[in-house]
């Protein structure tokens, strides 16, 4: 049938469909570009089989291991001193780049990646939500594709450009940050994984960062280095070594940095308009936690994303390794807070906040009465995620007890399953409670810490795949 006969087809049909079950007959009838049907796989070989590329990669793990461990010699979360040792089982073992980063895509939880047949069904709604919540951003959510070398059962060939169900998850956070975010040339990603997300941001024809720098446990940047060196073989990278600071003149004419995290202190001379984290700040320490909390506020950065677990139930942590995250000190404002937005719900049964901070220089902090005039107007709201995420916000300026204990006691009587922060808060209060406080209140508060104790035990955290 051709296209114009198939027009007029259509045409009719709709003129004699009756008002209310028009739109319905149009959804039934549209043509989607995902459709199974017209796709065809991603390519069986993909180039360039180099074994050059891996060897600088080892290179640069090894003499970031040898290094000074400048920073810390904290270990990492349980799960992923599980998947790190996994790395260092298997990363010698490589024989070609293609086959490390299908062994990142696959064997390391850096995404969700999934095979096509589970999930392509889902493309057309993802691109309809991207479209909808970022008209403005339509030369990405239209253009951008899959990288050819990302694992071929989970890309789906459409319209030239490979699709995958990550994809639509990664331009979702690079179609944020350039809506929000006026400046974006120096951008900093905490936890890069194998580069996913750097690919598109230095890739992007709407805005692209001119320089992307990615601070990772040196296993993890042989992954990032391997894929982004793949893909961009004239990339200009820097990999960090020392922990002496980089000249910033320097660091501008690089597309790339990638540093190790234990040589963090490199970065402390370069100014940073964005810094990232999306999907592993949840996955760290409460150790790891304070220590990156720290860091952005002594780092010149302007503005912070986060896009990472909130409000997980406490029986149900899986990847979780910590009871609240981010916790930004006091000199950050928020300028976004949603709890799961539509496309994290279509791809992921977690329950996600999102974050956008600013931070202004000269800023006052608000003090105790303020922060408590600024909760009591939540108070008039049901204790959701949503209304828990903003009073976690108050808290964040100044762990007042008041606030804590009130926040607590509405998250028990109206919330269930009870989410992690409830025993972030109880936790707070049994080590920080003052002696009135617990006089008062310690016989109530020690139920409630049983009772959040005796759920978390029964429930699933720092999981890893198998």
């Amino acid at each position: 049938m051709s296209a114009n006969v198939f027009k007029k087809i259509k045409s009719v049909g709709e003129s004699l469909c009756p008002p209310l079950l028009a739109p319905h007959l149009k959804r039934l009838i549209r043509v989607s570009p995902f459709a199974r049907g017209r796709m065809q796989g991603g390519p069986s070989t993909v180039g360039p089989q180099d074994g050059r590329l891996l060897e600088e990669a080892w290179q640069h793990l090894v003499a970031a291991n040898a290094a000074p461990r400048a920073l810390t010699k904290m270990p990492a979360s349980p799960r992923w001193e599980m998947l790190l040792e996994r790395i260092r089982l298997e990363i010698s073992f490589f024989s070609s780049p293609k086959e490390a980063i299908h062994f990142a895509q696959s064997r390391i939880d850096f995404d969700h990646r999934e095979p096509v047949y589970r999930s392509w069904q889902l493309f057309q709604l993802h691109a309809d939500t991207l479209l909808a919540e970022f008209p403005q951003m339509a030369p990405i959510i239209q253009g951008m594709g899959d990288s050819d070398f990302s694992r071929p059962d989970s890309l789906l060939n459409c319209g030239g450009r490979q699709v995958s169900n990550v994809l639509f998850y990664h331009m979702r956070l690079l179609c944020q940050c350039l809506a929000q975010v006026p400046k974006t040339d120096l951008v900093c990603e905490i936890g890069g994984g194998y580069g996913a997300s750097a690919r598109l941001w230095l890739t992007n024809p709407v805005r692209p960062a001119r320089t992307y720098v990615i601070v990772d446990f040196p296993e993890s940047l042989f992954f990032a280095e391997t894929f982004l060196r793949a893909n961009l073989p004239d990339l200009a990278l820097q990999y960090v070594t020392s922990a002496t600071p980089l000249d910033p003149q320097h660091v501008a004419r690089q597309r790339v940095v990638l540093c190790p995290i234990h040589l963090l202190p490199a970065l402390a001379s370069v100014s940073l308009d964005l810094v990232i984290n999306t999907g592993s700040m949840q996955e760290m320490t409460e150790e790891w936690i304070d220590l990156w909390m720290d860091w952005l506020a002594r780092q010149d950065c302007r503005w912070f994303y986060s896009m990472n677990y909130f409000g997980q139930p406490l029986d149900c942590l899986m990847e979780t390794g910590n009871m609240w995250s981010p916790r930004l000190a006091p000199q950050w404002t928020t300028r976004l807070m949603r709890y799961d937005p539509a496309l994290m719900r279509q791809q992921s049964t977690r329950n996600f906040a999102e974050l956008l901070a600013e931070k202004v220089p000269g800023q006052s902090v608000p003090d105790v009465g303020a922060l408590r005039a600024r909760y009591e107007a939540t108070r008039s709201r049901r204790m959701d995620n949503q209304t828990l995420m903003e009073a976690m916000d108050i808290l964040r300026f100044n762990l007042d007890e008041a606030i804590c204990w009130d926040v607590l006691e509405r998250v028990m009587a109206e919330t269930r399953p009870y989410p992690k922060e409830a025993y972030f808060l109880a936790d707070h209060l049994g080590r920080a409670g003052t002696s009135g406080f617990r006089s008062q209140n310690g016989s109530k508060l020690a139920q409630y810490m049983e009772q959040l104790s005796r759920v978390r035990a029964g429930g699933m955290e720092n999981t890893y795949s198998a």
